[in-house]
């Protein structure tokens, strides 16, 4: 099938990579798949944004959201993932929007579409598109966010954190690379270790490192 063609938790981990959900679908009416599938993102802390353009707004839990009309209304495509609860000839227009639009990744809820549908996802986002009976889902019905989410979920910050670490942003320097191993000529002393305090001081701001509090407490020994 061709929801085997990518490792799908992996897909599902990187779906919840990003920083906003547009929940496709996105419904009033508790009795839909829609409106659970929206409600689902809330209590998580995500940032859902309900997509329906046959209403200006929804109701969830006693709060009304704005919806947006499509994916190419949303604010911040490159970092927004879709959740997908449509018919599937309207998931069909849907993705080639969601795919012109620069959407991150999508997620084709059970009853969304058919093999072409699913097809098109995978060839458009290898990656980062979920849906089907490809193994990892604990569901019965294939893949679906209410329950593969929160799995998905944690797994999503595993991944994160490696992608931090690879980028450098957990690797600080060794300490000793703050200080210049020749000081200048014209430079005084004191002048000098004011400087580098102030280097340190400005790095311990952004990271929790002992090699750089040791070397502060040296300079105002």
């Amino acid at each position: 099938m061709a929801s085997k063609a990518i490792d799908m938790r992996k897909a599902a981990a990187k779906f919840f990579t990003a920083s906003h959900f547009a929940v496709a679908g996105a419904s009033s009416n508790p009795q839909k798949f829609g409106h659970r599938i929206f409600a689902w993102y809330l209590p998580r802390e995500l940032s859902a944004i309900p997509l329906n353009p046959t209403t200006p707004s929804i109701s969830v839990r006693g709060k009304d959201y704005d919806t947006v009309a499509s994916p190419s209304k949303v604010s911040d495509p490159k970092h927004t993932s879709l959740s997908v609860i449509t018919p599937p000839p309207v998931t069909a227009k849907l993705l080639q929007e969601a795919k012109e639009a620069g959407i991150l990744a999508v997620w084709l809820q059970p009853g969304s579409f058919t093999d072409k549908e699913l097809e098109y996802a995978i060839e458009n986002w290898p990656d980062a598109a979920v849906g089907g009976f490809a193994d990892g889902t604990v569901g019965g019905e294939g893949w679906c966010v209410l329950v593969d989410g929160d799995a998905s979920l944690e797994a999503s910050k595993s991944l994160q954190s490696k992608q931090t670490t690879s980028n450098g942003v957990n690797k600080p320097k060794r300490a000793g690379h703050l200080v210049s191993k020749r000081p200048s000529k014209h430079e005084p002393v004191v002048g000098r270790k004011a400087r580098v305090k102030k280097h340190v001081l400005d790095r311990i701001g952004r990271t929790e490192n002992i090699k750089l509090r040791q070397i502060l407490a040296n300079l105002e020994g």
